[in-house]
């Protein structure tokens, strides 16, 4: 994962802006005529797809490339659904070789699990919030390494869950583990795929090649296997040019935090965190012809806690549809995926959500821009701490909801220099404490240039928890954290 991830760092922030739609060579330009370079060209991320017919790579997914309409991937529905099933099959047979409990399933488990039906379980949050939505990209990405696009991948995602809940444990099934796995493994398994892509150069040869196929293969394991299986990773071909966003941006933090669990911030708990940000695409403006066209993913490193991730957050484009459009401002109605995870002592909050709502940007100057957006979430799955929590690994209930989210960042070039969130969201509580879980959250966070690719900044955050309980009293707990970090960009 870190060869992958230092293949995609190389593409720091100062790329430049987005092409209009007519330079993307979205009707079928190749290039033999004047064509104009785009950012991760320029990196080296993109071959030159010179002046050949173009052939698409063999796990080209249907519709992948708007260039190469008529030649579209064949979708293989019984490759799909056969390796969907050998993904659980792999999976199973490791554990059940190390002597996994409840690997041990035979005809009388599988009845049971039939008879029993769904439930809630009460594994640790790691597990069903993060191991899940992983296993689920494996089936994801099976389907759409096939010729499926997002939407004709999400039942073979399905698929794989139900299989793996009702045959490969002597457990009962989760409605949970169905409901993460499915919506977070297609969130994963997309953003996974498509930096596979960015990283993968098929017209490259020698130690070149073999280093990008090895970090694709890191990043989408399935895909790597396929790509051998077919030959395709020796095999020289132009690579479509939506491989490659039209802007993309890195960057990392490294600093010190301190966490005050409902204390003054003067006794907080001291700890250092690396954090590691991508942009890929813009949701603001540009053209959006598939689901994650654009999306941002952050994933945070803490010392001190019980698990080394920390924070998570993964939101990819599903939809916009433009509303105004002038010279410096663009206003647009989106809809959004959203896969969120907080592991701290302090809480545990995260689920799966789609956001609908207004997504403004407006260019102040050549160099900076002010984006804006307000988001109303609709919540099928969130999970959420509590103190009267019934499972017996569980500190957190299951519940549905909805809420408000607000975003506002001042950017210059693709560095946001400012950032303010903040966001509000009620739980009814499903499974666990017969209650409800209000929620405000807030943040602001400045960070600097200071030389070149380095930055110096400074974020105040705060979480709120108002939880009312049918059969306990109601239970208030505020959490402050302040953090100092470097950057680089």
């Amino acid at each position: 994962m870190l060869l992958a991830l230092g293949l995609l760092g190389s593409t720091a922030r100062g790329a430049e802006p987005a092409r209009p739609p007519d330079a993307l060579d979205l009707l079928g330009n190749t290039g033999c005529e004047e064509r104009t370079t785009r950012p991760a060209e320029a990196l080296g991320l993109l071959g030159d797809p010179g002046c050949e017919e173009t052939t698409r790579p063999a796990d080209a997914p249907l519709k992948e490339d708007a260039v190469a309409k008529d030649t579209p991937t064949t979708r293989h529905l019984w490759r799909a659904l056969a390796e969907v099933t050998a993904v659980n099959l792999v999976v199973w047979t490791y554990d059940r070789v190390v002597g996994k409990e409840w690997a041990r399933v035979d005809v009388h488990t599988w009845k049971d699990n039939l008879r029993t039906g769904f439930v809630w379980d009460g594994d640790g949050f790691p597990e069903n919030q993060i191991a899940h939505p992983y296993h689920g990209s494996f089936y994801f990405t099976a389907a759409r390494d096939n010729g499926f696009s997002f939407v004709g991948a999400l039942p073979f995602t399905l698929l794989g869950s139900l299989q793996w809940e009702l045959f490969a444990e002597n457990l009962p099934p989760s409605f949970n583990d169905l409901i993460n796995t499915t919506l977070g493994g297609a969130a994963m398994g997309e953003a996974l795929y498509r930096l596979s892509s960015l990283v993968l150069d098929p017209e490259a040869t020698g130690g070149r090649r073999f280093v990008r196929e090895l970090g694709a293969g890191v990043l989408s394991p399935v895909r790597g296997f396929n790509r051998v299986l077919r030959g395709d990773v020796s095999r020289r071909e132009p690579k479509p040019p939506s491989w490659t966003p039209g802007t993309l941006a890195s960057w990392g933090t490294l600093g010190y935090l301190k966490l005050g669990d409902g204390e003054s911030l003067a006794w907080g708990e001291d700890q250092f965190f690396a954090e590691f940000s991508l942009r890929y695409g813009d949701a603001f403006q540009g053209e959006h012809h598939r689901p994650f066209d654009a999306f941002e993913a952050r994933i945070q490193f803490t010392t001190q806690e019980s698990n080394l991730v920390s924070h998570a957050r993964l939101q990819g484009l599903l939809v916009a549809k433009p509303l105004v459009r002038t010279e410096r401002d663009e206003l647009r109605l989106g809809v959004l995926q959203q896969m969120s995870y907080v592991d701290t002592l302090a809480y545990e909050m995260g689920g799966q959500a789609l956001n609908v709502g207004l997504l403004y940007r407006h260019q102040l100057t050549d160099r900076s821009t002010l984006k804006t957006m307000l988001l109303a979430d609709g919540v099928p799955l969130a999970a959420i701490s509590s103190e009267h929590s019934s499972g017996a690994s569980r500190r957190y209930d299951y519940g549905v909801g909805g809420g408000f989210q607000v975003q506002a960042v001042y950017a210059r070039d693709t560095w946001d220099v400012v950032t303010l969130e903040a966001g509000v969201s009620h739980t009814l509580v499903l499974d666990g404490s017969n209650g409800s879980h209000q929620v405000r959250t807030g943040q602001l966070q400045v960070d600097l240039p200071v030389y070149r690719r380095l930055g110096l900044g400074g974020e105040a955050n705060f979480y709120q928890r108002h939880s009312r309980f049918n059969a306990f009293p109601d239970v208030r707990k505020d959490t402050y954290q302040l953090r100092v970090f470097i950057s680089v960009h």
